[in-house]
């Protein structure tokens, strides 16, 4: 279905392309953004990673693909009214590398100064960076903050979403309706790979004066799909021939099932920047029905002072899982392949917790008005259960806290 709705999306671009081109040539232009990032930390019971569409981490022999990445992106307009974009980020994440990292494909109808139409594939905009999480010269951090982001995989969906544009005393208020579909596939547990596919609509209201903006987003999603990686642990707990031993497995792949399930995203964030003094603070809180995909509360505040062409700032962030741990009971036959089963469905039930916190300290230099480079120690406190967000190993002991040192160059063109 995702192929589906990406083909119609390419097919109404190049048919609006085709039909423009032959009125009048349209205006291309052609924009790009980049990192080249390192990070490395000092434990290797677990992996650092930017956010959990990433399979690969970095531990204490420091990596290059945690933050690096490329994006170019194509402009068309075609008159005052109709114009079109697409925008494709190389970059270190899980699943098809053309399809996955085509974040945007949309066309876009103005039909009125301050009415925005948009059809195709969009931003996932519900938060302060939905824009721009990709480029890290938009930002003054290496990266946006980890216990906000790190657990949001949607990047992208394929639909459609209307915005209206009001003046509200001495700012503006932008008002915006989306909805859609959209298709991830990210690591799960010990699986590599696992499709993940979402229905979903949204809303969100920002408003912006002088020095201030502030939004509040809300997402609705429905699961539609098994999660791929666990369909193996299911179809063996749904075995008839188990109830005899385990009464209880049946239930078991019940909680373990991800289909027609739904996912609530609230946010609310604050933004000030006054060309010396900046400041940004995101809050969310996000209900899953999903016990694989845990309820978390999240939040961040950054603060932040420029000094000529130099930024000094610090970040302070917080994540907390709310579900309480799923009780899996022990079968009644004391089987080693039981007790193996047994094992394997307590991992994928109650190892999926964020208990994060963190403090980072950095520094931007703007070296020119198109490049910057940057430097952030971050250190993060563990708690039981706590580490979803990194890459660990399957069984063993794991650290509870880590150092993250990351150092990068951003730049547009």
């Amino acid at each position: 279905m995702n192929i589906n709705i990406f083909v119609i999306a390419a097919s109404l671009f190049m048919a609006c392309l085709t039909g423009f081109a032959e009125e009048s040539k349209p205006t291309l232009s052609l924009k790009g953004f980049g990192t080249l990032g390192a990070s490395g930390t000092d434990n290797d019971s677990l992996k650092f990673r930017r956010d959990i569409k990433q399979g690969r981490g970095v531990g204490s022999g420091w990596g290059i693909d945690t933050d690096s990445r490329l994006g170019l992106q194509v402009d068309a307009d075609f008159n005052n009214a109709w114009h079109a974009t697409v925008q494709w980020v190389a970059r270190n994440y899980t699943g098809d590398f053309v399809e996955q990292n085509l974040d945007w494909a949309f066309l876009r109808w103005q039909p009125l100064g301050d009415l925005d139409i948009r059809v195709g594939r969009m931003g996932f905009d519900v938060f302060m960076l939905s824009e721009y999480r990709d480029v890290g010269y938009a930002y003054p951090w290496v990266r946006p903050p980890h216990e906000f982001y790190a657990g949001l995989p949607v990047y992208h969906f394929d639909g459609m979403d209307i915005a209206k544009k009001f003046a509200v005393g001495d700012g503006q208020l932008t008002f915006k309706m989306f909805g859609g579909y959209s298709f991830n596939q990210v690591p799960i547990g010990l699986s590599s790979q696992s499709d993940q596919s979402y229905s979903l609509a949204g809303a969100k209201l920002a408003y912006e004066l002088g020095n201030w903006n502030a939004r509040i987003g809300y997402n609705y999603s429905v699961n539609n799909l098994e999660l791929s990686s666990l369909r193996p642990l299911m179809n063996a707990l749904n075995d008839p021939a188990l109830s005899a031993v385990w009464p209880d497995a049946s239930t078991l792949a019940g909680k373990l099932s991800s289909k027609g399930k739904a996912v609530h995203f609230t946010s609310i964030g604050l933004a000030y920047d006054d060309g010396q003094w900046l400041a940004q603070a995101e809050g969310s809180y996000i209900y899953s029905e999903l016990n694989v995909y845990t309820s978390v509360a999240s939040g961040y505040l950054s603060v932040g002072r420029r000094v000529g062409k130099v930024t000094l700032y610090s970040l302070l962030g917080i994540s907390e899982t709310l579900n309480s741990r799923v009780d899996v009971s022990a079968p009644l036959a004391p089987v080693p392949a039981l007790q193996t089963l047994r094992n394997a469905t307590d991992l994928a039930l109650n190892t999926n917790g964020i208990d994060e916190k963190s403090v980072s300290l950095g520094l931007r230099w703007d070296v020119t008005e198109n490049v910057d480079l940057k430097a952030q120690w971050s250190h993060y406190w563990l708690g039981n259960n706590g580490n979803a967000l990194w890459l660990r190993p399957p069984t063993g002991a794991v650290a509870d806290t880590v150092n993250v040192w990351s150092v990068g160059m951003d730049f547009i063109f």
